[in-house]
């Protein structure tokens, strides 16, 4: 990928702010109502949102590279990804153009009224594309470390991911990060990468686990989730340090039975691996899902995965906790 343009005209904003998540230093003058945890140094990447067209190339882009299935009430594909001369362009309809290049991305609105989507969109889809670009597969994960080591749960929005590493936080184990996981190949094995101290809770889990959900600011406006702040004056504590991952789960909420942790085969491994990658359709569009296979093959080789049943209920999670520090007890 190139390096991005200079951005002089249609700034939104001009404080300029160092922060520090995934693994990386990025400067923006953005306004994020998400907490994010300070940089320090030389920004990797730079992120500003203008409300002016980019003069990006001469031409119009051609034919998508992938289109969403899920459709505006228009018709049109919710999200587009082209390529462009030097960037890479991620087209969500009616709200915005993200322009990425190795160095920046760049957001372009194009309706003032959806600006709050914007952090959405970029802490979610636009950087876990971005990072898979550097060769980082990110993960739709959260995860807890567990005396130095991270316990990932692997799931959709419905597994109960959130919760459960809510629920080791309550015993005091620091959160790594909640909804978006890097994972990061080294010499120590495969570290799973900060996110940021924050997690996105509804409202129920966020009065269980708090006692309270009134006063925390709502994620979307369509929806009830929360953002909860996790650290001082927050909610448990955050880890901001890469930490080698040492257990993966596949959380299944049921209506009846007790807890069960099961191995998975290695093969079945690798097919979660890709069914819970955070990017998976814009991936295979982009040709890099062979690169990412060699790496989840690698990680099933060497951390075990796990297939966790257990009872729904908030009131059930110390149980379940239990269970899960006792696996990990095992490994």
């Amino acid at each position: 990928m190139a390096r991005g343009p200079d951005i002089g005209r249609g700034v939104l904003t001009r404080t300029w702010t160092l922060h520090r998540l995934f693994g990386i230093t990025m400067a923006s003058d953005f306004p994020f109502a998400s907490r994010l945890t300070p940089g320090a140094g030389a920004p990797e990447l730079t992120f500003t949102c203008v409300d002016k067209p980019l003069q990006t190339s001469r031409r119009e882009p051609e034919a998508p590279l992938y289109t969403s299935p899920h459709r505006s009430g228009d018709g049109e594909s919710i999200l587009s990804l082209y390529r462009l001369e030097g960037c890479e362009l991620m087209r969500f309809n009616g709200v915005a153009d993200f322009h990425l290049w190795s160095d920046r991305i760049v957001s372009v609105l194009s309706d003032t009224a959806c600006r709050h989507l914007i952090e959405i969109r970029l802490l979610g889809t636009v950087l876990s594309y971005w990072l898979e670009l550097r060769g980082l597969p990110a993960l739709h994960a959260a995860s807890a470390v567990v005396e130095g080591r991270a316990v990932v749960f692997l799931s959709t929005n419905s597994g109960g991911k959130s919760s459960l590493t809510a629920a080791l936080m309550q015993a005091g184990h620091p959160m790594l990060t909640d909804d978006l996981l890097p994972v990061e190949a080294s010499r120590e094995g495969f570290l799973g990468r900060p996110g940021y101290p924050q997690m996105r809770l509804w409202p129920e889990e966020a009065e269980h686990f708090l006692g309270h959900y009134e006063d925390l600011e709502i994620v979307h406006p369509l929806y009830e989730k929360r953002r909860v702040p996790v650290g001082p004056v927050g909610f448990g504590t955050f880890c901001d340090e890469a930490s080698p991952i040492c257990c993966i789960y596949l959380p299944e909420r049921r209506d009846q039975g007790g807890i069960e942790i099961a191995p998975v085969s290695r093969r079945e491994g690798v097919i979660e691996l890709v069914r819970h990658s955070f990017a998976a359709p814009l991936v295979e569009a982009a040709g890099l899902q062979p690169r990412r296979l060699d790496l989840f093959a690698a990680m099933v080789r060497e951390i075990p995965v796990r297939r966790l049943l257990y009872p729904g209920g908030l009131e059930r999670l110390p149980q379940v906790r239990d269970a899960l520090l006792k696996d990990l007890r095992g490994l």
